[in-house]
């Protein structure tokens, strides 16, 4: 390794004295990232310009300033991705001896022209699409001589062809005029003393942690996601922020880490597709499938007709409220005697409960994406919301109900950019946010969480009373008290003094539930609550002292309860469905007698052709590879180069699993083994297909019942 001096400062900033300290700290090798720096951004902003003018009927409408906010926003992503770029360039220049620059630099000038090319061909991409880099694009990979003919024939290959070669010359002749200035240069360089060698070695530290930081996108909690695009609410404007090089980047390491290929093998993509209709799809609906759209189906009036009580004069509010760690083993409706839970047990009074419901994963992230879009969570897809393949559309109660003229918003105690939630709800159909920076005066901050559940519930009540004067709306609320480590506010009530483990847990759990009992206590006071449809459920549960088979069925374990006095004539109404949080959108569209066409991964629970005892596809978080169907009573889970084991199981309590022995039950077996894979291998290829929306649908909607003339 060489350590050598910086040249004269001189010869880069006119000041005469080699031996300032500037010199002797900053390297010269250092001084030529940092100008290389500003040459990447350049081309990826002029890439951006490309895209704007290509697509400029897509921003003709738009503001001047908001689309040069788009350009502002786009830095962070250029910036994160010539990070990437300029760090190990960075490192070659310093340790390999200089002969060997300019091959380094030459193979870095190719590499970064091909990314160019590549940033020039995704502006034909989005414009065919409107979508940016995607795992799409390896699809497209798999057929060039098509693709190539398409490419040629279709667009103008050639006039791209001489952009690309015009910029990357500049570009090329800039960089040859940096290395001649800071690398190429025969200057004598003086002496270091010791103090110089280490003042040289701490700034090109001090420099590459700064680099680190740009590649993660900047001094934030969470490294960049392309949901910090999203910050307005024009879809071009967000995308053209979005950098090409990070779009494809992220939709590769998705790619290369997928452990889909084990469910995927099993039938042919129309047998799977076959299976999982005739599991969805009931007599009461009406079948709108396609090749398109294998799981379109809109609801009868049926439903509404025989739940409610009487037909809405106006469209039916909705509120979904996912509660931290709301855990169907912690609630007295379904058998905890610690009064832990006695709101939400009055609630349950006057309500539907279902006392065999499970989140579809272990995470708050599977259980928010699954309870508002519908979709379930899948092997390898476990974090949907962060990767590119959730940059689609979905068939969640959002995007369906705004859709119909509804406003929407979603609350919560903390930050959305956690696993990306504004970023994907603001494009699926959320209009407005609440999150921690935005509570005036809350009673309680967590240091860590943000504010406390009361807090999030009170400001929920006046936003859906103002909300409601104008319009029908659509509420998300995720609360996030109930949470380690249970920071917690003055306790409304006796503290519960258990002496163990799961002390704080309790208190915790008490809180969040009286919270919630001091929202239904305000909202009853207000007239939307007459016209709102709520739904009550834990984003997931906990592991408790009695886990429930192998696969830990209690961390999935939650209560699910629609909540209407008033719209509802079932009061009190206990359950034994198995249910999950993908049939919460389906459910609520035939509640409140919308025919709106969508493509629910779950089912109507209050069908009247719903003759059976329901069923849950379940997966842990993380690395689990365990995947399960819940069906009554019983439970399959498999994994990959394991033996499938069937369960039979029960919530109550005290719960308990017990293995059913190989050669027992074999067509039970052999019938959840055929769903679950059915049903997850369909599941992967609509994703990837790109056939979970109801984007070609929309000749098909109709408005929810109570809706017309308004």
């Amino acid at each position: 390794m060489r350590w050598e001096l910086f040249r004269a400062q001189a010869n880069i900033m006119g000041n005469t004295k080699s031996n300032s300290i500037l010199g002797h700290i900053i390297r010269r090798e250092v001084y030529f990232v940092l100008a290389a720096y500003v040459l990447l951004i350049a081309v990826f902003e002029t890439a951006r310009a490309v895209m704007l003018y290509r697509n400029y009927g897509l921003a003709e409408h738009l503001p001047v300033t908001l689309l040069l906010k788009s350009f502002f926003y786009g830095l962070r992503f250029d910036i994160a991705i010539s990070s990437y770029l300029l760090i190990p360039l960075l490192l070659l220049l310093l340790f390999v001896p200089r002969r060997f620059s300019p091959h380094i630099l030459a193979a870095f000038t190719a590499f970064f022209s091909a990314l160019f090319f590549l940033c020039l061909g995704e502006v034909e991409f989005y414009r065919e699409l409107q979508m940016r880099f995607n795992s799409a694009i390896f699809e497209y990979a798999t057929h060039p001589e098509i693709v190539g003919g398409m490419v040629w024939e279709g667009y103008p290959v050639v006039k791209y062809a001489l952009f690309w070669a015009v910029v990357m010359a500049l570009f090329s002749f800039a960089v040859f005029v940096l290395y001649k200035k800071l690398l190429g240069s025969k200057t004598n360089i003086p002496e270091l003393t010791r103090n110089h060698r280490i003042a040289g070695y701490a700034g090109t530290f001090v420099v590459i942690t700064l680099m680190v930081f740009g590649m993660r996108g900047g001094f934030y909690k969470e490294p960049l996601r392309w949901g910090d695009a999203y910050f307005s609410d024009e879809a071009f404007a967000n995308n053209l922020a979005l950098n090409a090089v990070f779009t494809l980047g992220r939709s590769s390491l998705e790619k290369l880490s997928t452990k889909e290929n084990y469910w995927t093998k099993t039938y042919s993509a129309k047998d799977a597709e076959k299976i999982t209709h005739d599991m969805l799809i009931q007599t009461t609906e009406t079948d709108l499938a396609s090749a398109e759209l294998p799981l379109l189906r809109k609801e009868g009036p049926e439903t509404a007709n025989a739940y409610l009580v009487k037909k809405p004069e106006k469209p039916v509010n909705v509120v979904i409220i996912l509660m931290e760690s709301f855990s169907g083993r912690l609630v007295g409706s379904l058998g905890d005697e610690h009064n832990i839970t006695p709101s939400f047990d009055k609630l349950a009074k006057d309500g539907v409960l279902f006392e065999r419901a499970f989140s579809n994963g272990s995470h708050t992230h599977q259980g928010v994406f699954a309870s508002l879009t519908s979709f379930p969570n899948l092997p390898g897809h476990e974090y949907l919301m962060k990767t590119m393949d959730a940059y689609q559309e979905f068939s969640g109660l959002p995007t369906i109900l705004t859709s119909k003229g509804y406003d929407s918003i979603f609350l919560y105690n903390g930050l959305f950019s956690w696993d990306n939630k504004e970023g994907f709800f603001r494009q699926h159909g959320i209009n407005k946010f609440v999150g921690t920076d935005d509570y005036v005066n809350p009673t309680f901050v967590d240091p860590v969480w943000g504010v406390a559940d009361y807090d999030v519930f009170m400001r929920a009540n006046e936003e859906f009373k103002n909300m409601s004067k104008d319009k029908p709306f659509f509420g998300a609320i995720l609360t996030l008290t109930n949470h380690s480590p249970f920071n917690l506010p003055p306790l409304p009530f006796e503290r519960i003094k258990s002496g163990d483990a799961m002390e704080n847990r309790y208190n915790a759990m008490k809180y969040a539930d009286w919270a919630l009992g001091e929202f239904f206590k305000a909202a009853s006071k207000e007239k939307y609550f007459d016209n709102t449809l709520f739904v009550i459920t834990g984003d997931h549960g906990i592991g408790t002292e009695w886990p429930i088979t192998h696969m830990s069925l209690d961390k999935l374990h939650v209560p699910l309860l629609f909540y209407s006095p008033k719209l509802l004539k079932a009061h009190g109404v206990r359950r034994d469905t198995v249910a999950s949080h993908v049939d919460i959108g389906p459910s609520v569209l035939a509640l409140i007698g919308s025919d709106a066409p969508h493509q629910g991964w779950g089912r109507n629970l209050f069908s009247q052709a719903l003759k059976d005892k329901g069923f849950a596809v379940i997966k842990h978080s993380g690395g689990d590879e365990n995947v399960a169907i819940v069906e009554d009573n019983r439970i399959y889970i498999v994994a990959p180069k394991e033996k499938p084991v069937l369960y039979e199981y029960d919530t109550k309590h005290p719960p308990k699993s017990v293995v059913i022995p190989e050669g027992k039950e074999t067509e039970r077996r052999g019938k959840m083994a055929k769903e679950l894979k059915a049903y997850v291998e369909e599941g992967l290829n609509a994703l990837k297909e790109r056939k979970i929306g109801v984007h070609h649908a929309k000749s098909h909607h109709a408005t929810p019942a109570g809706a017309a003339g308004h």
